[in-house]
């Protein structure tokens, strides 16, 4: 790690700076420092392991900056390939959001922001840093992810789970059909990417997972373990958002949007071998979420 370290500090002329791993529960897929220096604002590195997540989000912090409140990017260090592509990007002060510290006025402020992320309509669905390969079809993206996650968890979950979601899968993926886009989706949006300092929101983070998609995949995360136990902040939520626009129609969707997630995050911890490791909790929630599914 020390090398790696001694290369973002050459690149990026930091060779007098501290840096100081951000280590949480949801840090997977990505390798995140704060940046100290003698008088001036600390900073924030994030490493992107996988290349496309550094292009989403260099994209879409870019495409936001002057939209919505996210971090300011101050440098990149573009993927090479013996470096993983990083950014430096403005630190926010404040903390991730956590469910419990959700109250009325900070819910329907967090529904609003959400609205205003599906505002920014797309010419089709798909990874918006090739735009020539965007498809008027929602399934298409969707069948991609779904089977990449299925490939791989196929060595790893029973030969009957895989089957059962697979055959669920092509008994409802049709339901995308009424689905609410194409639209900008951030694809990650809960309370731990939501920045606030002494009750107000100070941005949204982590885009790396964001693309064109449907509003519907943006209530997943939330319906997947991240609204707030207070049921009043979750209607607050929900007025937030619809004074920004019409709260889409997304439970009949969402055990499939769910079911796709926990394939997702299971095949991340099997690939990268941390499912039973670092990743065991995240892993032992998704696995039991989909023994329950069937």
């Amino acid at each position: 790690m020390d090398n790696l370290i001694t290369a973002y500090q050459e690149r990026l002329n930091l060779q007098n700076a501290t840096f100081s791993r951000i280590d949480h529960e949801d840090a997977t897929v990505a390798i995140v420092y704060k940046i100290t220096q003698p008088a001036n604002v600390p900073l924030i590195l994030k490493v992107c392991i996988r290349p496309n997540d550094y292009l989403h989000e260099v994209y879409f912090l870019k495409y936001f900056a002057d939209i919505l409140p996210v971090p300011q990017i101050v440098h990149v260090v573009q993927p090479e390939p013996t470096l993983h592509g990083a950014i430096l990007m403005e630190c926010l002060p404040g903390t991730p959001l956590k469910t419990r510290d959700f109250n009325d006025a900070r819910a329907y402020e967090i529904g609003s922001l959400l609205a205003r992320i599906h505002l920014n309509r797309t010419a089709g669905y798909g990874d918006l840093t090739q735009p020539n390969n965007l498809t008027l079809d929602p399934r298409v993206s969707f069948t991609q992810k779904f089977e990449e996650g299925l490939a791989e968890c196929e060595n790893h979950l029973p030969k009957t789970l895989i089957e059962q979601c697979r055959s669920y899968y092509n008994a409802h993926i049709n339901l995308l059909t009424s689905a609410d886009g194409p639209c900008i989706t951030h694809r990650d949006f809960r309370a731990g990417n939501v920045i606030i300092d002494q009750g107000k929101l100070l941005g949204i983070i982590d885009w790396s997972s964001a693309r064109a998609g449907f509003a519907q995949e943006d209530f997943c995360p939330l319906e997947h373990g991240g609204w707030p136990a207070n049921p009043n902040a979750k209607e607050s939520f929900f007025a937030g958002y619809a004074s920004i626009r019409p709260v889409p129609d997304y439970k009949t969707m969402i055990p499939l949007l769910r079911l796709s997630r926990a394939i997702a995050i299971i095949g991340f911890t099997v690939k990268r071998e941390t499912w039973n490791g670092h990743a065991a909790q995240l892993y032992q929630l998704n696995r039991q979420f989909l023994d329950m599914f069937f």
